[in-house]
Formats: structure tokens, C-alpha cells, sequence
């Protein structure tokens, strides 16, 4: 395991703390898209139902990263 923030000089910074954060959400949705697939493959009704679940994981995580993104960009100008 990683420390629990990442310092420069010993002291942590906001930079580094948001790529993380970014970083692991991106994981996050593409690993729930993985399990949705891997549901999908199968034939019966109701790991359709949770692929579907799944898909809405990811993209909920996606529109997550999204306003974390914009909220950034503006407290940086």
C-alpha cells in the first residue's frame, strides 16, 4: 500500500493528490464496465440485469470524474 498522500519535499500537494484521485476513479469505471461485460456474456436474465448495473456504475463514474474535473479546473484559474 501506498502512503496516504504524496509529498514533495515533505509537503503534500494538491497536484498529486488530484491526479490520484482522478486516476483511481478512471480505474474504478473501467473495472465496473469489465464486470458489466463479463455479466453481459452470460445467457441468463439476470446477470443482463446486472451488466446493466454495471454499465450504470461506470457511468456514474465517469460523470463523477467529470465534475471533479470541472470543479478543479475552476479553483485553478
Amino acid at each position: 500500500m501506498s502512503e496516504p498522500f504524496s509529498t514533495l519535499g515533505g509537503v503534500a500537494t494538491k497536484d498529486e493528490a488530484y491526479r490520484k484521485l482522478m486516476h483511481h476513479l478512471e480505474e474504478a469505471q473501467n473495472q465496473a464496465l469489465v464486470i458489466g461485460h463479463f455479466h453481459n456474456t452470460e445467457d441468463d436474465n439476470m446477470s443482463k440485469l446486472l451488466a446493466k448495473g454495471w454499465y450504470g456504475v461506470g457511468e456514474m463514474l465517469h460523470n463523477a470524474r467529470e465534475q471533479i474535473r470541472r470543479l478543479a479546473m475552476g479553483r485553478m484559474q
